[in-house]
């Protein structure tokens, strides 16, 4: 399974650089909701399986993430930072010298707050600064506004570690036995792509970031959850394993690039989740190759858009400089820095 989680944080990359060949970063995000939904219903099952266990198992997923999101986010600051005073221009999306000059204090503690804890830039992504009056306004199309809210994220891609932690917020209460609430909020989010649709919301923000739309690729992952419990029942050897990951990636891929309707798209990638993972946790479940690879995908996935800054603001202008750099990167952040924290995680009580 390491290996689909790098495949969806180099999709993200190759997206982002416009680099075809990959699935679609939308599909990619999607792909990890899955897989986050799959392996919270492990846990919340097998390890923290009890009410008792949701205040550790609170600390032990932000204690997971916030770190490494801090490192970047301060990286992404500090670069941000020099090419300000060196040039007076900023990198990407964060682009906090063209603030409004009248933005108000909430707007100014909710800006500085959610780039901290990141909780609430899934949100930002809905928002944006009013110019008239420096307060925030809601928006159905963020990214038309003068302002949207997401320009000043320090890592902007951070928005959907905020939407995982909206699931994990809600994920001990309804992912422990509790198959019949499961259908009903898959049907209600299926239903909420259905309405927004309807209604026209159906660009990115509504589609891809939208939380009660979103929800049925978490869910999608307790389902495949639920199919592994009755695999991992039986002996399996699963020969060439690598061999059949790459193809399951390259079946994938072709399917997701063919000209077909989003809600057809969004069948597939939920379908094939509930398939391949069951199928992939059991065949890597003690591969500890295939988890240094996966564990590399979310410093992959965070520190990519520095790299690209850098690549535009510099005039390097070079694809292989980014890729190399944020693979780089990725690894010193998974051996360094990640690897140290996580014995410190290991004994959070």
């Amino acid at each position: 399974m390491g290996l689909l989680r790098l495949y969806f944080a180099l999709a993200v990359l190759m997206g982002h650089l416009q680099v075809n060949g990959f699935i679609s970063p939308t599909y990619a995000v999607q792909g990890f909701y899955i897989i986050s939904g799959f392996y919270m219903s492990f846990i919340l099952n097998e390890k923290y399986n009890h009410p008792a266990l949701n205040l550790t198992f609170y600390k032990k997923r932000f204690a997971r993430l916030l770190p490494t999101y801090w490192l970047i986010a301060f990286f992404s600051l500090a670069i941000a930072l020099f090419y300000y005073y060196k040039s007076e221009s900023s990198i990407l999306f964060f682009d906090f010298i063209h603030i409004p000059a009248n933005t108000s204090l909430f707007t100014w503690i909710y800006i500085i707050v959610s780039n901290i804890i990141i909780f609430g830039q899934d949100l930002a992504l809905f928002l944006c600064i009013s110019p008239e009056d420096g307060e925030l306004s809601f928006s159905t199309l963020s990214f038309a506004e003068t302002f949207p809210l997401i320009r000043f994220m320090l890592v902007p891609v951070a928005w959907s570690v905020s939407t995982e932690f909206t699931f994990y917020f809600i994920a001990p209460f309804i992912l422990r036995n509790r198959k019949k609430t499961i259908v009903v909020l898959f049907v209600l989010s299926a239903i909420s792509n259905i309405v927004t649709n309807y209604y026209g919301l159906n660009n990115s923000n509504w589609r891809f970031r939208f939380f009660p739309s979103v929800l049925l690729f978490f869910l999608a992952g307790h389902f495949a959850y639920l199919l592994y419990k009755k695999v991992s029942k039986y002996h399996i050897t699963i020969n060439h394993r690598y061999f059949l990951s790459f193809l399951s990636i390259f079946v994938l891929t072709a399917i997701l690039n063919l000209d077909i309707s989003f809600m057809l798209n969004m069948f597939l990638i939920v379908l094939f989740g509930i398939i391949i993972l069951p199928l992939s946790f059991h065949a890597y479940k003690y591969d500890t190759i295939d988890r240094t690879i996966g564990e590399m995908s979310y410093p992959l996935y965070l520190i990519h858009p520095l790299f690209i800054g850098i690549n535009d603001i510099a005039g390097i202008n070079n694809v292989w400089f980014v890729i190399a750099t944020s693979l780089l990167g990725a690894f010193l952040c998974y051996r360094f820095y990640i690897l140290p924290i996580e014995k410190f995680r290991s004994k959070i009580v």
